[in-house]
């Protein structure tokens, strides 16, 4: 559970099981003058999320990925998924290893990015592409690995800047506020959120704190008459906007419920190669690749509340 009272589903692997547990997140919040009734919410920026039947991998595809690789004499090289290893009860001692990974032939290990050799294992970064044959990516091209894509975040602030500009710093009191919203009213309202009006931090600063300003989007009822009881319970930047049609706090739990019911068996089973599950209203599936078998068992679930992104997919050769 969160401090806010939310259950996440965090970055999860062991040795290649997904388990759901409890993922502690930081919800930040915190002000600006009453919201107008007609302030709507902007709508859910569009994910670019690809038709999960066109990431199906079968035998005999062109696919690639990005990724470490360990090439050990005499064994098969190995390409490795970013999937997480736990810290408890990992040894270090032994040779470079990956819990999760495809074996691969007909890599050059000399042409590895920022290549080492750690106890007689050779372990570089690549981008690879290949065909998928028997459980063995054939490599027909590598170069290095592709950047890591950005992580959107929703930092706006959907109301405008107040007579006298927004105060300064956050941290206000806001334990009144939680309250109000994630204990007697879920179904009022969505998750809160925090925005920076300047932009977000970039790091570490000695300097003065940047301004701060909690989102609340309201899915039901009067956002005047919510903005008015919220503007009680709380003195920093504010910013009430209306969500109708949007899924509550309470509607994203019955929503986490229905999901894990149909993850949590095939977050059991190694054999998905299926490490992170995360979201709110859309739930981010992260796994190895997407098998037919699988795309069949996450079609059952629906893929209407399902981003599937697999790190090993095809390429647009196919």
């Amino acid at each position: 559970m969160t401090n806010d009272g939310r259950r996440r589903w965090p970055v999860i692997v062991a040795a290649g099981v997904g388990t759901l547990v409890a993922l502690v997140a930081v919800v930040l919040v915190v002000n600006r003058p009453p919201a107008t009734p007609q302030q709507q919410a902007p709508p859910p920026v569009a994910s670019g999320a690809t038709d999960p039947a066109a990431l199906v991998v079968k035998d005999g595809d062109v696919v690639e990925a990005s990724g470490q690789v360990i090439a050990a004499p005499g064994k098969p090289a190995r390409f490795c998924a970013p999937a997480p290893v736990p810290a408890i009860g990992r040894v270090d001692d032994g040779p470079p290893a990956c819990s999760l990974g495809v074996d691969v032939a007909g890599l050059d290990p000399a042409k590895l990015t920022g290549a080492s050799v750690v106890k007689g294992v050779t372990v570089g970064q690549a981008k690879l592409r290949g065909t998928w044959r028997a459980g063995v990516l054939q490599v027909t091209w590598q170069g290095p690995p592709a950047p890591p894509a950005a992580v959107g975040v929703d930092d706006t602030v959907p109301c405008p800047t107040p007579k006298g500009g927004w105060s300064a710093g956050g941290g206000a009191d806001n334990n009144a506020l939680h309250q109000y919203i994630y204990d007697q009213h879920p179904d009022r309202f969505r998750p809160l959120r925090v925005a920076y009006p300047d932009g977000p931090p970039t790091g570490v600063t000695t300097g003065p704190q940047p301004k701060e300003v909690t989102v609340v989007e309201v899915v039901a009822g009067d956002p005047a008459q919510e903005e008015r009881q919220l503007r009680k319970l709380f003195d920093g930047n504010l910013c009430v906007v209306a969500a109708p049609g949007r899924p509550s706090i309470a509607r994203q739990e019955q929503l986490r419920e229905q999901v894990s019911a149909g993850l949590d068996p095939l977050m059991s089973d190694p054999a998905n190669g299926i490490w992170s599950v995360g979201g709110d209203d859309v739930f981010t599936v992260e796994l190895m690749m997407l098998t037919p078998e699988l795309h069949d068992q996450l079609h059952a679930i629906g893929f209407d509340l399902l981003r599937v992104e697999p790190w090993l997919r095809p390429t647009v050769e196919r």
